[in-house]
């Protein structure tokens, strides 16, 4: 064999050799670079760390966030983003702080603080020209509040998911006990209660046998129940009259329960003006005699048993007439006028929250009841006055509620046909 094919046999060799090692080298590094992008997708992709904070008594947020291990420039940088959105020096004693740690560079990125049912504070750390408006995690929310820091708080809407319970019963005792023993949730009742404050008095209407059947909401996060939510649709059959309520939104002012008429439930004063454990006096015109003082007087209004505290309510849109010590007896004394017809007295109270020519609206917390003045327990003295004549509240027979207007009554009628429904199934 001549010398100049051994010398092509030995460079075709050499270059095999060299082709064979640099694939070698490829493959290798196309494995290397599959490996570190799976290690990247893996930490980008991993959740970041959350930390839970339990807001306990006689704590504040900056002792708090001071226990987590935040920096105190940061918990005053945190602070000040948020004050125009919500003070965080109001956190109440229950809920929680939570905060989120970057998964890769370990950074306290985000403060969560829930407001209240519906609704959350969220501050969050970004760069100042990376921070945008856009919602947290695809739910509503409002514009973000930017400081120099680079903190922005928002409060962002809670994202329940929703599903719809039925609950049915009948009285024996109560609506309540009897909501209890079919395992209705103890807040639902009292939501059912209120969707009906202008049309039954729990407290006093219920007769043995009653029965109900309600539709409302249940709310989920992440899978586990929360509480509940609106009450739907409802019916009540009170010693043989059936009551029925369904909730609709008219528009953007108008929104609320009406009955299947589309009359609205809403009246111009609600049954009772207390959430109270029983009735110590009704109304009489004749006299009722208190031996603790040796009185004898006619009693024109109803007592209401309530713990001294309880929140008293203006029963109806009002201005306050009167607010003071009164000097027959009432204590601490608080008169609306509703309209040209009604005025409503509130006497006895521990603590009056209003002010003589305040606008007030109904439901509006307006003082606390108490036993001030003629008083031999904590309760509510509540009188109704029509035309300058006292009447007894419990028999006040009001005009009905605004109808739905007529370019909403086929929406009105399609929205509660379903409910109906559900409510007419055995």
């Amino acid at each position: 064999m001549s010398l100049r094919i051994k010398s092509f046999i030995l460079f075709i060799f050499i270059c095999l050799v060299f082709i064979f090692f640099v694939w070698i080298y490829a493959v290798d590094s196309q494995k290397r670079d599959e490996e570190t992008n799976l290690e990247n997708q893996t930490a980008e992709s991993a959740p970041d760390r959350l930390v839970t904070v339990e807001i306990a008594p006689n704590s504040t947020f900056g002792i708090l966030m001071y226990q987590a291990g935040v920096d105190p420039n940061m918990t005053a940088e945190i602070l000040a983003a948020a004050q125009d959105v919500y003070d965080l020096a109001t956190i109440r004693v229950g809920r929680t702080l939570t905060l989120r740690y970057n998964q890769q560079s370990g950074e306290f990125i985000q403060l969560v603080y829930p407001i209240d049912t519906e609704e959350e504070l969220y501050v969050t750390y970004q760069k100042v020209n990376e921070l945008t408006n856009e919602d947290q995690g695809g739910v509503a929310s409002t514009s973000a509040e930017m400081t120099e820091s680079g903190w922005a708080a928002e409060r962002v809407s809670i994202p329940y998911e929703l599903q719809w319970k039925i609950a049915d019963g009948t009285v024996a005792t109560s609506l309540y006990q009897a909501a209890l023993d079919n395992s209705v949730d103890v807040r639902a009742i009292i939501d059912l209660a209120d969707a009906y404050q202008w049309t039954i008095d729990f407290a006093v209407d219920p007769r043995t046998g009653d029965t109900f059947k309600f539709i409302y909401e249940e709310r989920y996060r992440n899978g586990s129940y929360v509480m509940p939510g609106r009450i739907l649709a409802a019916k009540y059959n009170n010693a043989g009259t059936e009551y029925q309520i369904y909730y609709f939104e008219e528009d953007e002012e108008h929104r609320g329960y009406y009955d299947q008429n589309g009359i609205s439930v809403q009246k111009e004063l609600l049954k009772a003006p207390i959430q109270y454990k029983y009735i110590t006096s009704g109304f009489t015109i004749g006299l009722r005699c208190l031996e603790s003082y040796g009185l004898c007087t006619g009693h024109r209004a109803v007592d209401y048993a309530a713990p001294t505290g309880t929140p008293i309510r203006a029963v109806g849109d009002g201005t306050v007439i009167y607010v003071g010590w009164s000097s027959v007896g009432y204590g601490n004394l608080t008169s609306i006028r509703h309209n040209g017809t009604y005025t409503t007295n509130y006497a006895h109270q521990s603590r009056i929250v209003v002010k003589a020519g305040q606008k007030v609206k109904q439901g509006e917390t307006i003082g606390y009841v108490g036993s001030t003045g003629l008083s031999t327990g904590p309760h509510l003295h509540y009188e109704v006055v029509k035309n300058g004549t006292k009447i007894n509240p419990l028999i006040l027979n009001l005009p009905p509620g605004e109808p739905i207007k007529e370019e909403h009554k086929g929406r009105f009628f399609e929205t509660i046909r379903q409910f109906r429904e559900m409510l007419d199934q055995v």
